[in-house]
């Protein structure tokens, strides 16, 4: 959980700047499969997963189309094509997929978590916030949802909420470090040093 809030930043800039080799034909991955019997949920995901690992996205993505079209609860694929868009800076349709999950599982918090990120990404605070809230509802015990919760609310300013949700899942100096980031992001140097003063006046006593 250490450095949340740059841990994000990265994780976004390194999604948009992955490129991907293209697919020389929209060749069918599945068409040795046995013919009497379609392909599973689970073996048209894996097999997704395995096309993004080799950096085939375009077969990827349509091993994903395929997967919600035939499988259209299976949620993981949402969740999958997302991250694909993601990658190439299609935000827009990143949002777009993880909406049309959520039409199918309306509680599922790793999608409303998901959606927060792409608001986040978008600069849509508002929007993060609410999607946080509501995976945070779904699923109360899930840390992740939570730190990103609270870095939501600190991107509104609302630092002392930020603070006290930070506080729940992460040590302290590690909270400060995240609330001085959001700070920096945010443009308020004075509140950045506060945090930083405090982080490093616990991590002087050996805390974490």
């Amino acid at each position: 959980m250490r450095r949340t809030a740059s841990a994000f930043l990265l994780a976004l800039a390194a999604l948009a700047g992955a490129c991907a080799s293209p697919a020389p034909r929209h060749s069918d991955p599945f068409e040795r499969a046995t013919p009497e019997l379609p392909p599973s949920a689970q073996t048209l995901h894996a097999m997704a997963r395995l096309l993004a690992a080799q950096g085939r996205d375009q077969e990827c993505e349509w091993a994903l189309d395929r997967l919600i079209s035939e499988h259209p609860d299976f949620t993981h694929a949402y969740n999958d094509l997302a991250e694909l868009h993601l990658r190439h800076g299609r935000t827009a349709e990143a949002a777009a997929s993880l909406e049309a999950g959520l039409a199918r599982a309306p509680l599922d918090p790793v999608l409303l978590n998901n959606l927060g990120m792409c608001e986040l990404h978008r600069g849509a605070h508002e929007r993060a916030l609410e999607r946080f809230t509501q995976a945070v509802a779904a699923s109360p015990g899930d840390a992740r949802c939570r730190a990103n919760l609270a870095l939501a609310l600190g991107l509104l300013g609302r630092l002392e909420e930020a603070r006290a949700l930070y506080l729940q899942v992460i040590p302290p100096a590690d909270a400060h470090h995240n609330l001085a980031i959001v700070c920096e992001a945010r443009g308020d140097e004075r509140a950045a040093e506060r945090e930083r003063a405090l982080e490093a006046e616990i991590r002087s006593r050996g805390a974490p």
